[in-house]
Formats: structure tokens, C-alpha cells, sequence
């Protein structure tokens, strides 16, 4: 009977928490109810939910008047939240393949870096080349002969 007198506030809220993947029996929501508004009338300077509003008349002999009415009501507040998935093997894949893109571009961008701005490029550049400068060797192997 609270709301009756005073008016209230009610929040509801509507929590989704749903495995697409499985039955959608399975996917049911959970409501809790609670009071919004302030409980403790001797604290509060109007209790419950109201509010004012005026209305305007012109009367006989073309007075303007007003009526002004304080009115009470239960007011509802609706919270919707959650979430839902569903497994999908293409954005699986996709996703996949954007990150070892990412890991390609990541290694040059690396590779551009240290060895054309750093200070120390020529030190990197000796590190990850190796210069191969015996000759008789490459041209003696097996591979190299004609028939």
C-alpha cells in the first residue's frame, strides 16, 4: 500500500545471460525487483514518487488563473542487460588470420626501424646479415657444375 498514498519508484531489472549454442529453452531471463525511491519518510522532503504541474485558464471576465496539482504515481523503471553468443568458425578464422597478418607487418615494421633509423643500424645490420665472402667455396660445390 505504500505506492498507493505516496507514490514510489520500482526498478526491474531484466538480466539475459545466454550460450546461443545450446537450447533456447535454456535461455531464460532473471527479473529482481526493488524499491528506488527513498523509504524513510521523516528524512525526505516529498516521499515517494510526485511531481507538479499547472494548468492554465482564463476565467470570467478574462482573469488568467491557474490550478496547480501535485500528483502521485508509481513510476517503473526497466534495466535490460546481458549478453548472448553463438560459436561462428568464420569470424574464428578471420580473426585468425588478421593476427598473424599483424605478426608479418609487426616483423618489418621491426625490421625497418632498427635498420634504417636506429643510431646504432650498422651494429643490427652486421647482427642479423651474415656476409659470405669465400667465393671458391661457392663456386666448387656440386651444384654449380655443368654436365
Amino acid at each position: 500500500m505504500w505506492g498507493l498514498f505516496q507514490g514510489g519508484v520500482m526498478g526491474i531489472q531484466i538480466k539475459w545471460d545466454c550460450d546461443l549454442d545450446q537450447s533456447v529453452s535454456k535461455c531464460v531471463p532473471q527479473y529482481t525487483f526493488r524499491r528506488l525511491d527513498n523509504k524513510d519518510v521523516q528524512n525526505t522532503v516529498a516521499p515517494g514518487y510526485n511531481f507538479r504541474f499547472a494548468k492554465y485558464y482564463k476565467g470570467p471576465g478574462e482573469v488568467e488563473s491557474r490550478t496547480l496539482i501535485k500528483a502521485y504515481g508509481i513510476r517503473f523503471d526497466v534495466m535490460v542487460f546481458g549478453k548472448a553468443g553463438k560459436f561462428d568458425i568464420i569470424p574464428t578464422m578471420i580473426n585468425i588470420g588478421s593476427g598473424l597478418a599483424l605478426l608479418g607487418v609487426a616483423t618489418v615494421l621491426c625490421d625497418v626501424i632498427v635498420l634504417h633509423i636506429l643510431k646504432k643500424k650498422t651494429f643490427y645490420r652486421e647482427k642479423k646479415y651474415k656476409y659470405v665472402e669465400d667465393y671458391d667455396l661457392v663456386g666448387n660445390s656440386p651444384a654449380c657444375e655443368t654436365p
